[in-house]
């Protein structure tokens, strides 16, 4: 009876349609095959248009989050006040197509573009088809390997090497990691920012190597002015200046001209930052100075027992972990237990005279001391212990109307080589006290370089990869369970 009463209902469908049930069942399988298709598709377009507009919904799995940017390059580009454009001068598959890395620099220019809220553009125009950029930047030799990063009329132009450390072997250069980031944040700050500062650098008898310095002060946006104290006076209009590593004593004169930039005709409220040299120098002009702002060169370099603060390179006197005196200036932005602390080398040691006026910016440990330069190969380091020494420090001048600083380091490499150190926070450090000594509020650029390490899995972490495995080994297999056990169902009940 039930098989009848199927049959008819059957006829009467295949006469009212004019097409069997079986091409009936196979029409619907394609138009559900097509809605699911067209449903996946749809979902694709809808995240790839919100995670282009929201950068927070895209997540970067790999362990150093290669592609994507951090809180400091968030930061950087939420605070924009003005259009930044990042210009390749090739199209994108072009750019990409010379290394990974490449690749990586895209990310980062569109992961900045997305954080800007509109006010970071990234364009690529290929310079060969574009002969007329050249003709805009006609002082500059173009390449279309070069990213420029412009604000109105102001621009600057990223090499290769900017945006990338290399290394060679034999013949053959090869990109080894990737400063695409830190590159791009200082170019931004660099052509919107109103904000620029310039810096005397005092350089007589300067022997020791302070280009890193010059480079990453003007990466930061402060324009350094190279300055002999020796022949020329302080201008008026520089805030503050840095003694760079005098392998001498500065004259009388010049000395004096030193003490009255300081006192600035009674109005005080100028800098100077004092960076001594390594080695035995008889200096009893800058002695005088320092004692002024109650502080004494110690007759000998610091050096360092305690294992906890000695880096693998460390001998007692190098690559020493610096810590932060009980005043704690100039570390307002510091989380003491995530970031690292201060690398010092070769250090002159320093002691407070006054404490009414002069305090300690940096200490070695407990277990430290003070090797006198007339120590001989015998000496023993028991015999010269002595608890916190000093290895930076700062006094100050002045009264109501306004106070000088002068900042004592007696590490010419902490502002040197040691900026480069990854994994030490030597630029921030750095970077918070000339901020502070000349009220600048605008972030600085501290970021490591990165380094693709794998092209699989490996490079992800732990907890990445158990929710991955959770949904490729569990989830998915348990949808697709139920999904197929509905249409199961529905079928059975027809």
């Amino acid at each position: 009876m039930s098989e009848k009463k199927n049959n008819s209902t059957q006829s009467k469908d295949e006469k009212r349609t004019g097409v069997s049930l079986k091409t009936q069942k196979r029409f619907l399988s394609i138009i559900s095959v097509c809605l699911v298709l067209a449903g996946a598709i749809l979902l694709n377009i809808i995240s790839s248009v919100l995670t282009d507009k929201y950068a927070a919904l895209t997540a970067d799995i790999t362990s150093n989050s290669l592609y994507n940017i951090g809180e400091d390059s968030v930061e950087i580009a939420q605070k924009l006040k003005k259009d930044v454009k990042i210009t390749f001068l090739t199209d994108k598959n072009s750019y990409e197509a010379y290394d990974t890395y490449c690749k990586q620099a895209t990310n980062i220019a569109d992961q900045l573009k997305k954080y800007s809220d509109g006010k970071i553009s990234v364009e690529y125009m290929d310079l060969v088809k574009n002969p007329n950029i050249q003709n805009k930047y006609q002082e500059e030799n173009l390449s279309v390997t070069d990213v420029i990063v412009s604000c109105a009329d102001r621009y600057n132009i990223l090499k290769r090497t900017d945006m990338f450390n290399f290394e060679t072997y034999g013949d053959y250069q090869y990109i080894t990691s990737s400063r695409a980031e830190s590159a791009l944040d200082t170019a931004i700050l660099k052509v919107s920012s109103e904000n620029v500062t310039t810096v005397g650098l005092i350089n007589d008898y300067a022997i020791d190597d302070y280009s890193v310095l010059k480079k990453v002060l003007d990466s930061n946006n402060y324009k350094v002015k190279e300055l002999s104290v020796e022949r020329d006076d302080i201008p008026s209009d520089i805030n503050t200046v840095i003694a760079f590593a005098p392998s001498k004593d500065y004259s009388k004169d010049a000395v004096d001209k030193l003490r009255s930039y300081l006192k600035n005709d009674g109005k005080y409220g100028r800098n100077l930052i004092f960076i001594a040299y390594a080695y035995e120098v008889e200096c009893p002009n800058i002695t005088a100075l320092l004692s002024e702002y109650g502080m004494q060169l110690e007759d000998g370099l610091a050096f360092e027992t305690n294992t906890s603060r000695m880096t693998s390179m460390a001998d007692g006197y190098s690559n020493i972990a610096a810590g932060f005196s009980e005043q704690m200036l100039y570390i307002s932005n510091y989380d003491q237990k995530k970031d690292y602390p201060v690398l010092v080398s070769r250090s002159r040691a320093v002691k407070i005279t006054d404490e009414r006026i002069a305090v300690p910016l940096l200490e070695y440990s407990s277990k430290s001391g003070i090797c006198p330069y007339s120590a001989g190969d015998d000496w023993k380091y028991e015999d010269y212990l002595i608890e916190y020494v000093p290895v930076a420090a700062q006094g100050i001048s002045g009264g109501d109307s306004g106070l000088s600083r002068l900042i004592f380091s007696g590490s010419s490499e902490m502002w040197t080589t040691l900026l480069q150190q990854q994994n030490f926070t030597n630029k921030k450090y750095i970077f918070n006290i000339l901020n502070e000594l000349n009220s600048r509020q605008d972030p600085g650029v501290y970021l490591d370089d990165k380094v693709i390490t794998n092209y699989d899995l490996s490079s992800v972490d732990v907890s990445t990869k158990r929710i991955a495995g959770f949904i490729v080994y569990a989830a998915a297999p348990v949808l697709i369970l139920i999904a197929g056990l509905c249409v199961f169902l529905i079928r059975r009940r027809k």
